[in-house]
């Protein structure tokens, strides 16, 4: 976890019409996103503009017109008093001290009342949430309240009255009223937790960017490439019982699904199988008609695996394989979230007892059926 605290005569101010703009923190910009999620392929379009904001708007007037945030989605909390909001042809929300609203960015938004609004804004490509913490005097662990699996997470803390002191890892923090402490992750998927114990009221901002581990990557298809051959000739040499055992690269790659199914389907049918032994038949029928002698039969047994291994299976592989192969070949350092989780579940099944479970079903139910059946005739 990376935290870094703001005290509340660091933030900057400036004025705008019927009101001041304090900036209190924003997240990392897409061009950091980019260059800091690489590895992860996180998804970002590079604009450098923040993936996320916080500011306290203090509405001054009676009647306040608040800058818009477009391309964003916002959250609005109350600090104190009462306001109404109204969101020009769209819809009004009245709020009281500590309760919030959610709107979009794009929306021209007037408050009636002066008061200081707390807004949380994100892009629309990520996700952002408020939520309030009172804090007790013992410590209290703390973890996200909304669940979500994108590849990056912030929650930041202010301290709207009272104080809190935050424990986040091996480090510890006092918070002030004013003060705001984020704690984002320094690694994809990592669960963000601290301890929290004061006493008054903290607004927390949990804030969720990235890539989603919703899916597995879409990758489009492209010609076959001799590149894709040589793939193949790997993959076609690695599917024997013990390969993961025996070839040190598989315990450092992994298949995604699209290429496993490909893979799978061509291991049931035993198509690559089938093609080797018709070609060790024929010439087992060379050596019975006697055109050729044991040893050069045997000599010709050798070269027809070579040629198999090298040609003729990687052959029938690119028939069926999706296209960039490699690219659906990874380093089991750079999953995605969603591609960790599948991994694991593949790592949790035991082929040969999911074998064994299914012919055991299979006799069950004939036995069950040839049971029923007995039952029927003595009937």
């Amino acid at each position: 976890m990376k935290c870094t605290l703001h005290k509340k005569e660091s933030c900057k101010t400036q004025s705008f019409s019927g009101g001041r703009i304090s900036e209190l923190a924003s997240g990392p910009s897409t061009r950091e996103q980019n260059a800091s999620a690489q590895n992860a392929r996180a998804q970002v379009d590079g604009t450098g503009e923040t993936l996320w904001h916080l500011k306290l708007l203090a509405a001054e007037q009676e009647e306040t017109a608040l800058p818009q945030d477009e391309g964003c989605d916002r959250v609005l909390m109350v600090l104190d008093g009462e306001a109404v909001f109204s969101y020009e042809n769209q819809r009004v929300a009245r709020l009281k001290a500590l309760e919030q609203d959610r709107c979009d960015g794009d929306w021209p938004t007037t408050v009636f009342g002066r008061t200081v609004v707390y807004e949380l804004a994100v892009r629309k490509d990520s996700e952002g949430y408020l939520d309030l913490i009172f804090p007790q005097k013992e410590n209290t662990l703390c973890r996200a309240s909304e669940e979500n699996e994108r590849s990056g997470a912030a929650h930041a803390l202010y301290c709207h009255s009272g104080y809190a002191v935050i424990n986040a890892g091996s480090e510890s923090f006092m918070l002030g009223a004013g003060d705001l402490l984020v704690i984002e992750s320094s690694a994809e998927g990592e669960d963000l937790s601290y301890g929290v114990m004061g006493e008054g009221a903290l607004i927390r901002a949990q804030i969720f960017y990235g890539e989603t581990a919703g899916g597995p990557e879409i990758i489009p298809r492209q010609r076959a490439t001799f590149d894709d051959f040589k793939a193949c000739v790997y993959l076609a040499n690695v599917q024997f019982r013990w390969a993961k055992y025996l070839v040190k690269s598989l315990k450092t790659k992994w298949f995604d699904e699209e290429l496993s199914r490909a893979i799978n389907l061509l291991e049931r049918c035993y198509a690559t199988t089938i093609v080797f032994v018709i070609g060790i038949a024929a010439l087992a029928v060379l050596e019975a008609r006697g055109p050729f002698s044991g040893g050069q039969v045997l000599l010709l047994a050798l070269v027809w695996i070579v040629v198999d291994s090298l040609l003729v299976s990687p052959a029938i592989y690119m028939l069926v394989v999706p296209k960039p192969v490699r690219a659906h070949i990874k380093d089991v350092d750079m999953l995605t979230p969603y591609e960790k989780k599948v991994r694991e579940q593949e790592l949790a099944k035991d082929p040969f007892m999911e074998k064994m479970k299914r012919k055991y079903d299979k006799h069950t139910r004939m036995w069950g059926e040839e049971r029923s059946q007995s039952e029927g005739d003595e009937k």
